[in-house]
């Protein structure tokens, strides 16, 4: 019973969050432990001169020990917010209770013609804690791309070279997680400190 209730919720967390698409590997996700809730926000600015327009963005997070991924993907179409400088999506994942990381976060743009693929190192050490019964809040991250100009079609677009901004928006993303998830709501929600993170500003290089 147990298994299902942790499946359902699962599959009901991992869809109600426009546009983000999560994968969870199956020992995780298929764990009969007292699942714990992570949740933030993944979104782009369009503060010039750096630009966020049709920028996909993944988070890459594991259980620390572990090589398998948990991605976290967003959408450059649907969006939780949108206040004209910045855009994104609230994602929540069920896992069970222990300690995870942030190891790497990449993202990927086009303007039709041009396409880039940009990434952080792969050892970031960002780390955080799951608790049952608990939501873990981990932040906001904006992707923006300084904007480049092409030599050949005279149009602008995400050069590649940009950073992840992390940022503190819980007071607006709690607002929104209560939104998606009305059965979470009384769970205690908790801003957790990012152990490893010593910058603000995390900043990424063209891979492609």
């Amino acid at each position: 019973m147990k298994l299902f209730i942790s499946l359902f919720l699962l599959v009901l967390l991992s869809g109600c969050s426009n546009g983000i698409n999560i994968s969870v590997p199956d020992r995780l996700a298929q764990s009969e432990s007292s699942n714990g809730y992570v949740t933030g926000s993944l979104g782009v600015t369009t503060e010039w001169p750096s630009t966020g327009e049709g920028l996909v963005t993944t988070l890459y997070l594991r259980q620390q020990g572990s090589a398998d991924s948990i991605t976290v993907t967003s959408s450059k179409s649907d969006f939780d917010y949108n206040n004209g400088l910045q855009k994104g999506q609230l994602f929540t994942i069920a896992l069970p209770p222990g300690q995870y990381e942030l190891y790497s976060i990449s993202f990927r743009g086009s303007n039709g013609i041009q396409s880039v693929e940009s990434k952080t190192k792969d050892n970031l050490n960002i780390a955080f804690t799951v608790r049952p019964a608990q939501v873990t809040y981990i932040g906001q991250f904006l992707t923006s791309s300084l904007v480049a100009k092409s030599t050949l079609w005279n149009t602008l677009f995400p050069s590649g070279y940009g950073v992840v901004t992390h940022s503190d928006a819980s007071q607006r993303d709690k607002s929104l997680f209560d939104k998606h998830n009305p059965n979470l709501r009384t769970m205690s929600f908790v801003i957790s400190p990012l152990t490893g993170l010593t910058d603000s500003r995390i900043p990424s290089t063209v891979t492609n």
